[in-house]
């Protein structure tokens, strides 16, 4: 199943590296993993995992916000994970397909659908978080700027 979503995913033009079961797509201010993972006995899931926010502080307002926007967004969800990318509390947009039934529309469309979702709520979830975006997060990782 994950070498038929990689090949949908260069059909349409996306870039991604390619890790085991695993399709990492840098996207706008977000990252993306497309995931194949067992589920059940027999089953599998393709699972599409935007990471929103990090280092957020959990608040009232933030969990409102997020839970607001689960109730209005139909493919996927938001989810906050305290032990999440490097330890750090971390927000997640996401949403899981049966891949045993998938078709490409439903890939494609569950695709779009996060990671627009995803970069269009990042900063917003960033700021009411007090924490960084996927993109702001890497990028001072990357430059030395983030203290462990």
């Amino acid at each position: 199943m994950i070498d038929k979503i990689l090949s949908w995913l260069d059909e349409k033009g996306i870039k991604y590296e390619k890790h085991e079961n695993m399709a990492i797509i840098p996207y706008e201010s977000t990252i993306v993993a497309v995931r194949y993972v067992p589920w059940l006995e027999k089953l599998h899931l393709v699972e599409i995992i935007a990471t929103v926010a990090l280092d957020v502080k959990p608040s009232l307002e933030l969990f409102k916000f997020l839970l607001e926007r689960n109730a209005e967004i139909p493919f996927g969800k938001f989810t906050y994970v305290e032990n999440g990318v490097d330890a750090k509390p971390t927000v997640y947009f996401s949403h899981s397909l049966l891949a045993e039934k998938l078709d490409r529309e439903e890939f494609e469309t569950a695709l779009s659908s996060i990671m627009g979702y995803a970069d269009e709520y990042d900063e917003k979830v960033a700021e009411l978080g007090g924490g960084k975006t996927a993109e702001a997060y890497f990028r001072e990782k990357k430059e030395g700027g983030e203290k462990q």
